[in-house]
């Protein structure tokens, strides 16, 4: 499958992410488009979806999206994937609901464009993310 999302002559690199460290120790090991349809946790149609395990974040991604639906999916899938695996999550995001997330999401997009490995850190330390665990 394409690994790369075209939308508006531009397009999201999801090879880029491979291996990628993220704050606290957290690391997004590859995030991968999947022709299936996904489901939930609770069986509504999803457009992505990520899972964890030890600090170790992958993610899928419906394909058929444009990279804009891509890169807010990568912002959300990321934010949340950390905000509920920290014992203690940071206060900017400890109250999210899933619709806190997409907005949070959205609005990364708007503001640093198109998911990138810099953006998506960035994202995360104006989140509460720190360096440290």
């Amino acid at each position: 499958m394409e690994l790369a999302a075209r939308g508006q002559n531009q397009a999201v690199d999801l090879n880029s992410f491979r291996d990628l460290p993220l704050p606290q120790g957290f690391r997004l090991l590859r995030i991968e488009l999947v022709a299936d349809p996904m489901l939930d946790a609770i069986g509504r149609p999803a457009l992505a979806k990520a899972t964890i395990e030890n600090r170790t974040i992958a993610i899928q991604l419906a394909a058929g999206q444009t990279s804009e639906e891509m890169s807010v999916s990568i912002y959300h899938e990321v934010l949340e994937a950390m905000t509920v695996e920290v014992p203690f999550p940071p206060s900017a995001v400890r109250d999210f609901t899933e619709a806190a997330f997409e907005q949070a999401a959205k609005r990364a997009h708007r503001q640093h464009g198109l998911a990138s490995k810099a953006s998506v850190i960035t994202f995360l330390y104006e989140h509460g993310f720190e360096t440290s665990s």
